[in-house]
């Protein structure tokens, strides 16, 4: 969860501008299990560093829920983040830094790679629309500083780069755009004072909604359907950071995972059946924003329960894991 100023502050705020802090990838060895999770998709794409620089992997989960070993889907050298699958599961936009911060297309089997925003831009945390024939994302005016979230656009283009245009333009820090099977786009935003807070709007930025309001909130993701969202949130206290769930009005508040510090859990991910979701889950206290910190991937029930490791290391800065569709 983006939260400038507090210290969650690197995991998407740096994230966004491709920074490489999280902690080296563990994982190692031969190829993809052969059994997906029990209701479920796969693989599961998953951001994990290799020589120090976050890339994007792909690895299986099999019915126990363990993860095989992750095989590298890019080739660049820079750094890559916040990976998200077309809704036909045959291709992936994510970030790249690469003469700036920019959007890029891969096919799923990491052929076909082509970039979607200007050279050079500052462009980020890309989500594709339910017919996957567009893209929103959001734009940074500057890079983000401590105390200083920038100004943002919140931005639509067609698959292929054009009729780029934006739907919420110039305020602070509105990203990670979500777009449902509703058409409707939920996202996080500071606009409206110090803590981060879930919005949602059409997909054309009319009827703008805010669905949080106490403590930030955060990592906002639609449930397959579009009635639910789940999002992470410090509203606990004590340091507390877990994932919740919320109807698509902001009712029915119900909370899903219940660690306590030093462990935390956020950027939640649903299966394209809503059976499962996928999760990032902190391990030894460090924070996301410390590049020594330890995070694994994690699925678990709609509810909460059944919380399983699969094992496997990812980038503790913005692990983004995310379920392919069938």
């Amino acid at each position: 969860m983006i939260n400038p100023g507090t210290r969650r502050c690197a995991r998407a705020g740096l994230i966004l501008l491709g920074a490489a802090l999280a902690a080296s990838c563990g994982a190692s060895g031969g190829g993809f299990g052969t059994a997906a999770v029990a209701g479920t998709s796969g693989p599961v794409a998953f951001v994990a560093q290799q020589n120090g620089v976050n890339h994007i992997y792909l690895m299986q989960v099999d019915a126990a829920g363990a993860g095989a070993t992750p095989v590298r889907l890019t080739a660049d050298a820079e750094a890559e983040n916040y990976p998200s699958w077309s809704p036909d599961g045959t291709r992936l936009v994510y970030l790249r830094d690469y003469n700036g911060s920019a959007i890029y297309t891969i096919n799923a089997d990491g052929s076909g790679e082509t970039r979607l925003s200007p050279t050079p831009g500052m462009d980020a945390s890309p989500s594709w629309s339910a017919d996957g024939t567009q893209i929103v994302y959001a734009r940074l005016y500057e890079a983000p500083a401590a105390g200083m979230p920038p100004m943002t656009d919140i931005r639509v283009m067609n698959a292929d780069g054009s009729g780029d245009h934006a739907i919420l333009a110039d305020t602070v820090f509105s990203v990670e755009p979500r777009w449902s099977v509703n058409n409707q786009i939920v996202f996080m935003s500071l606009m409206g004072g110090s803590d981060l807070q879930v919005y949602v709007m059409n997909s054309d930025g009319g009827n703008l909604q805010q669905l949080t309001s106490s403590s930030n909130n955060g990592d906002p993701v639609w449930s397959p359907d579009g009635t639910r969202i789940s999002f992470g949130s410090d509203r606990e206290g004590g340091g507390k950071l877990n994932i919740f769930l919320m109807n698509s009005d902001g009712s029915g508040l119900q909370q899903l995972t219940q660690f306590d510090v030093p462990y935390e859990a956020g950027d939640s991910n649903w299966s394209s059946n809503g059976q499962k979701i996928a999760f990032e889950y902190d391990i030894n206290g460090m924070k996301q924003s410390d590049p020594s910190a330890f995070a694994q991937v994690w699925t678990m029930n709609p509810d909460g329960t059944d919380e399983t490791s699969t094992g496997v290391q990812c980038s503790d800065v913005g692990c983004a894991p995310r379920w392919q569709p069938d």
